[in-house]
């Protein structure tokens, strides 16, 4: 457990110092390609997970309820999310007396 929790943080402090670079060169010309290779980058890796789910003869066989449960969750958090978002824009946001439009 202990091993999970250092490895967490190390990712996390990880993550911030590419945060803090990124915000200290966020005007140097050269950096602004990085978002390109970020891209192509995440469809690699999709594109490489895609190969390994399908490898999987215990997922592929259970596709279509995983995919079923899969689809449920995100239904759902995506109503919740729609949801709350209108909630705290009509508290924090709208003006009194504004229409809806």
């Amino acid at each position: 457990m202990e091993n999970k929790l250092y490895l967490m943080f190390k990712i996390i402090a990880i993550m911030f110092a590419g945060i803090a670079i990124g915000y200290l060169l966020r005007n140097v010309r050269k950096v602004k390609v990085v978002g390109t290779t970020t891209m192509i980058t995440i469809v690699v890796l999709l594109f490489v997970m895609g190969g390994e789910i399908g490898n999987n003869e215990l997922v592929v066989r259970n596709l279509v309820g995983l995919g079923g449960e899969a689809l449920l969750v995100a239904v759902a958090a995506t109503l919740g999310s729609v949801v709350a978002a209108r909630i705290i824009y009509n508290i924090l946001f709208k003006a009194k007396g504004e229409d809806e439009g």
